[in-house]
């Protein structure tokens, strides 16, 4: 019964993003907050902010499994996970329209969680890497979690990138977690991967909506938090999700995050790279100019890589 209200919650974001996006490109269409896409011949002017209802489809789903009085109703866990994810999305709601300084992008997220960071070390779950670092936790847990959101805010830039990301580690994490028996955790994920599903019909390959700071923090802070409040094992499955994005990580490092995930449209549309590399797209276009859906289509596939290796080694050493 559990799993079918679980899928319940999932349909029913993805149902709402699916009614409420079109209303929101249409409102946003002719106004400032669009974007160039860059990666495209003549850099069509596209809405931004779809963010705004990856969130709002997430918190109805959530609210569904709350109305159904499941064992999340009484977790003050949960509810301090809820705030922090749903803080981070703030933050990215904030940066789209106000273009906040990165260094706010990196504070405001921290500040958010911590409250988390007091619950979870209050509910002695304190083992980090098989090690009980006590009430450090509760300095690592924000820390966590604002690495992570600004970690999957930094590999994006092209048309379905994020939000194709972003299911591909949130189903992963929904298996590790019924593998490992934690089940805390998927009461954030299957509202968040029902969500990103339905954005991603509207921002895939030629995007009809970009998914603005909003979704990228709120995405990444959201699988945090619920591998943090899951099983000690699983905020480790967690943290290994995000290879690629501590890749780009180490990459924008170099370039004193000055980089961006565009390229030279050539004129058959295949988009090359012939500066120094700063990000995983410069290396691919950089072995070989693709088209935009193909950069994503490697960048989804390294991705998929890393998560079945994840999810084989648990299983293996279960």
């Amino acid at each position: 019964m559990d799993l079918l209200v679980l899928l319940a919650s999932a349909m029913v974001s993805f149902i709402a993003v699916c009614l409420f996006l079109p209303w929101l490109i249409k409102s946003l269409r002719g106004t400032t907050l669009v974007g160039k896409d860059l990666n495209k011949p003549h850099s069509p002017l596209v809405p931004e902010m779809g963010g705004i209802a990856v969130i709002l489809g997430f918190y109805l789903g959530v609210a569904l499994l709350v109305g159904l009085a499941v064992p999340v109703a009484s977790n003050g866990l949960f509810f301090a996970a809820l705030s922090s994810c749903l803080g981070a999305g703030i933050v990215g709601l904030m940066d789209d329209m106000f273009r906040l300084r990165k260094r706010s992008k990196a504070i405001l997220p921290f500040v958010l969680a911590l409250p988390l960071g007091a619950v979870v070390y209050a509910s002695k779950n304190t083992v980090l890497l098989g090690v009980d670092i006590g009430i450090l936790m509760a300095i690592a847990v924000p820390l966590g979690v604002t690495s992570a959101s600004n970690a999957a805010n930094m590999l994006e830039g092209f048309n379905g990138l994020g939000a194709g990301l972003g299911i591909i580690m949130t189903s992963s994490l929904i298996v590790l977690a019924m593998i490992v028996g934690a089940q805390e955790g998927l009461f954030l994920l299957f509202p968040l991967l029902g969500a990103l599903a339905a954005f991603l019909w509207f921002n895939r390959y030629p995007a009809r909506v970009f998914p603005g700071d909003s979704m990228t923090l709120f995405t990444g802070a959201t699988i945090a938090c619920a591998a943090i409040i899951s099983s000690p094992s699983l905020k480790t499955f967690g943290a290994l999700l995000f290879v690629p994005m501590i890749a780009e990580f180490v990459l924008k490092f170099r370039g004193h995050f000055q980089g961006e995930n565009y390229g030279k449209v050539r004129p058959d549309g295949r988009l090359v790279w012939q500066g120094r590399v700063e990000s995983l797209a410069h290396a691919i276009m950089k072995w070989k100019p693709l088209r935009e859906w193909e950069i994503v289509l490697v960048l989804w596939a390294i991705e998929t890589l890393v998560c079945a290796l994840v999810i084989v080694a648990v299983v293996t050493s279960a």
